[in-house]
């Protein structure tokens, strides 16, 4: 540090500069005395800094390339060993006249002045400022006295600034606002050395007996000066975490609802436990009568809500859903819903998804009595694949003269969910099969029209085969008046006696128009020779008219038996 302080201090630069500016006005003198002897000559730079090496190096090559100790510049009559030309007269006195120039005392002093110069910048430029010099001192500082070190660290970085702006202001550079070297620390660091090196002095004679004991004691103080800062953190942080601590509980005391939730349980124990449970049993009993024991009791309360819980009368401690069956758990499900439906204040509409999946045939007319009687309080739709559920419900709510409306869902190649506003074909009454054999009758007219003969073939045979199926399913709906009715568990005789309307001449266009159906479908591989042609348009139409009327006129004469 002392070396760069005396380096780039106020004195140094000054004669830095100054060395600078004598070795700029000796060479500008030099070029003033070149231009006053060279002035006339048709080339402009002669006597300068570039044209003096040229002419120097020409003295050195002259010597080399002629006997050592040849004259130089050469004299008249001689051959120039640079151009291999003759020396004449004028050229051996402009010669003689650059070799003068060279020699005069003002171009002497002007190079003399450079030199010096050139010394002095690469002497500056030399001069080591880095912080990596440094290095050493800054850690040990950083230690003991860290303020110091960063007036080190400051000290290190201006200097190496102060460098570099002398640098380019020398090279002819303008720089403003130039910085200067800040006050020196060297003093500073050496008092601190000198105080360390005391310390350690003191340490050496301190390393036995009591003395030692004491500087272990300072040292233990100092680490715990450390811990207790870091402790005093944590302390912080564990304090505010108790404080709100404490505020929460404050506020779970004021707030809790012990006491609303002992009066909520004897509001349901009084009023609306017992009637929970008188409804469970309504419910429970209207869906699988005496063959599921089970009843329902109050498991507890939460935020002064009553919660309930399904127990069997036989064994309370046993897990309902261990004991009872799919079906079994199916009913005691829709019981407990429609037992929390019951003590509801709406009447929104309730949406069902396969109420009778897994519950046999006993079980399932119960669910169907349960939501038909339902759907006169409110609406009730109902999803399911079991069509004889359908017809239940069906029945059950025209007998309760409640409004139904009857659809079914298909999907379609890109698409699910189409919404069909009827039942599919299966479940179909015999006026909506009618109409859709219809259809395809129609359909298959345009593929006759079209001469497309296999198409138009295929087509009726699948018409056909339609018309076929409900011809038989007239025989149930219409002929039997759902007398009997194929999977029901029972048979409806109230309506017996309009059997009796049926005549023999029914029973021949019955087996007439059955018939001409089983002809054309593919029910069987036909022979070889038998390849009969399907029936033109208008005789499909026919025989579907034949059915249409046999319908239409059996129910009016059935409507007429009392």
């Amino acid at each position: 540090m002392k070396r760069i302080e005396l380096a780039l201090n106020d004195e140094a630069m000054q004669a830095l500069h100054a060395t600078k500016k004598n070795a700029d006005d000796m060479r500008a003198a030099a070029t003033t005395a070149a231009h006053d002897a060279f002035s006339g000559l048709g080339l402009a730079g002669v006597g300068e800094s570039v044209w003096q090496t040229l002419w120097e190096s020409a003295r050195a090559y002259s010597q080399i390339a002629r006997e050592e100790g040849a004259a130089f510049p050469p004299s008249s009559g001689d051959i120039c060993v640079l151009c291999h030309q003759g020396i004449d007269e004028p050229t051996a006195a402009r010669m003689l006249g650059f070799e003068a120039f060279i020699k005069n005392d003002t171009e002497s002093k002007a190079a003399d002045a450079e030199r010096v110069f050139q010394e002095a910048e690469q002497k500056f430029r030399a001069v080591p400022v880095h912080v990596n010099k440094v290095s050493a001192v800054y850690r040990s500082l950083k230690n003991s006295n860290f303020a110091l070190a960063k007036q080190v660290l400051r000290f290190i970085a201006l200097a190496r600034r102060v460098q570099a702006q002398t640098l380019l202001q020398l090279s002819g550079e303008d720089v403003p606002n130039p910085l200067a070297l800040p006050d020196t620390v060297t003093e500073t660091v050496s008092n601190e050395a000198t105080l360390t090196r005391a310390y350690a002095t003191s340490l050496d004679d301190a390393s036995g007996g009591e003395a030692r004991e004491s500087v272990l004691n300072e040292q233990a103080d100092l680490q715990d000066l450390k811990q207790s800062c870091e402790l005093l953190d944590i302390a912080r942080t564990e304090i505010a975490r108790l404080i709100e601590l404490k505020r929460i509980e404050d506020c779970l005391r004021d707030t809790a609802t012990t006491a609303i939730t002992r009066l909520g349980n004897e509001i349901a124990d009084n009023l609306i436990t017992p009637r929970m449970r008188d409804r469970f049993q309504q419910e429970i009993v209207a869906l699988a009568g005496n063959r599921v024991r089970v009843e329902v009791v109050r498991s507890g309360g939460k935020f002064g809500s009553p919660q309930y819980e399904v127990k069997l009368y036989a064994n309370p401690k046993a897990k309902v859903h261990n004991v009872l069956s799919e079906g079994e758990q199916t009913c005691v499900a829709l019981a407990s819903y429609l037992t929390e439906l019951a003590n509801a204040s709406h009447t929104s509409a309730l949406v069902f998804d396969d109420p009778v999946f897994s519950l046999d045939h006993r079980w399932r007319s119960k669910v169907a009595k349960r939501l038909a009687k339902e759907a006169g309080v409110r609406q009730v739709i109902v999803f399911t694949h079991d069509m004889i559920f359908v017809n239940d419900l069906a029945q059950l709510a025209s007998e309760r003269n409640t409004p139904t409306a009857l659809a079914h869902l298909t999907r379609g190649q890109d698409v699910v969910g189409i919404v069909n506003k009827d039942l599919p074909w299966t479940a179909s009454s015999i006026r909506d099969r009618i109409d859709k054999i219809e259809k395809e009758a129609r359909a298959a007219k345009r593929l006759f029209e079209a001469n497309d003969d296999e198409g138009y073939k295929t087509e009726v045979s699948s018409l056909y085969s339609r018309l076929r199926a409900t011809w038989e399913r007239a025989l149930e709906d219409i002929v039997f008046a759902n007398v009997v009715v194929r999977h029901r568990d029972y048979i409806d005789t109230k309506n017996l006696k309009r059997v009796t309307a049926l005549e023999e001449a029914d029973v021949q266009t019955f087996q007439n128009g059955f018939k001409k159906c089983c002809d054309f479908v593919d029910a069987h591989d036909p022979s070889r020779g038998h390849d009969p042609e399907p029936p033109d348009p208008s005789e499909i139409m026919a025989d579907i008219q034949s059915l249409k009327n046999w319908s239409e006129g059996l129910r009016i004469k059935m409507n007429g038996v009392s």
